[in-house]
């Protein structure tokens, strides 16, 4: 008769098989995680951009003359100036130049629209994505001829934009799930491939940070003006030409008048202008700053010619000589002839 011990007889195997099994190392699998320390750790660089898009956008809008046409901070004058020495000249030339001022508009509602979408949280990293694109469009013209890169702003904003495009808010401080959150199912999906996203993003950023930085290095032209020297034909009617040569680019009463007058160079094309100086002579210069290509514009409170990219100041009494700023020379000189019929002409 077999008894309950030889009768079992396999289970003593079974048992220890069973418990050499549980014995063996199981490899642990580590939950996907959400981790959003970087989210915190860009916090200051995505304020810090999304206001200063807005900060852009509004000071755009309170310049009177950025969408007037005659201005010296008139956006289609601006334009101008860039499409001649830009490496994407042609684009300006073709989509731009023909409306400058819807051009101008357009740059207005996209800086105050990514600069507030970023501010709040919400589609960050696409608003971060047309940020980098708006700044390395501004570096492509506004600061194409800035040398070295790093003294232009645009080529920085422009990494710093990627930057933010790469990590993106993680949820911080963001407005998005008030508005359209994903459910916690949702969540841990998106978490468990966060890795494979991020390592794409990182390398499709360091692609583009690279090419903004080849861009950067890539040996370029200045614009092409040269020293400038006064002119000594005084404005007076008693040394006016009674046969002047070059192009009439307005009367002397109304050059008098207002101080100055903006005219294109009929020599190289490039925006200029006139001033009348106190002395009673007239004095021009092409209004392309020496600096980085922007437009200058006179300043009759200081009887100066600034520059709004980048804060160079010239003095037209002086041959437009640097009085302060970033300018390497003074502005190019144009040759002026007033005429006995009270008109100026240049050229």
């Amino acid at each position: 008769m077999k008894t309950a011990g030889n009768a079992g007889q396999p289970l003593p195997l079974l048992v220890a098989v069973v418990g050499k099994k549980r014995a063996q190392p199981v490899a642990k699998q580590e939950p996907p995680t959400n981790d959003r320390s970087p989210g915190y750790a860009t916090l200051p660089l995505r304020y810090f951009l999304g206001a200063t898009f807005v900060y852009a956008g509004l000071q755009k809008i309170a310049d009177p003359g950025f969408l007037q046409p005659g201005a010296s901070t008139y956006i289609g004058t601006q334009l101008e100036a860039f499409a001649a020495h830009s490496p994407i000249g042609f684009l300006l030339d073709v989509f731009a130049l023909p409306t400058p001022q819807l051009t101008g508009i357009g740059v207005i509602a996209v800086e105050l629209t990514v600069g507030a979408l970023v501010i709040a949280g919400i589609a960050t990293r696409w608003a971060a994505a047309v940020g980098a694109l708006v700044s390395l469009a501004f570096f492509l013209t506004a600061s194409w001829s800035v040398q070295p890169y790093f003294l232009g702003s645009d080529s920085i904003y422009a990494v710093a934009w990627i930057t933010l495009a790469l990590v993106g808010d993680h949820g911080i401080l963001t407005a998005r799930p008030l508005i359209f959150g994903p459910s916690a199912a949702e969540r841990g999906r998106q978490a468990a491939t966060d890795f494979d996203r991020r390592r794409l993003l990182l390398q499709l950023g360091g692609a583009a940070v690279a090419a903004v930085w080849v861009l950067a290095v890539l040996p370029r032209s200045r614009p092409s003006v040269t020293a400038g020297q006064p002119t000594t034909t005084p404005s007076t009617s008693p040394s006016a030409v009674a046969s002047p040569t070059g192009i009439r680019i307005g009367a002397l009463s109304d050059l008098q008048a207002q101080g100055f007058l903006n005219f294109q160079d009929p020599a190289s094309g490039d925006p200029a202008v006139a001033v009348s100086l106190s002395g009673g002579s007239v004095v021009a210069f092409d209004a392309v700053c020496t600096h980085a290509g922007c437009l200058v514009g006179y300043d009759a409170s200081q009887r100066l010619l600034s520059c709004p990219c980048h804060g160079a100041v010239f003095d037209p009494s002086r041959a437009a000589a640097v009085v302060s700023g970033p300018a390497p020379t003074p502005l190019a000189a144009i040759k002026v002839q007033v005429g006995t019929d009270g008109g100026v002409y240049a050229g």
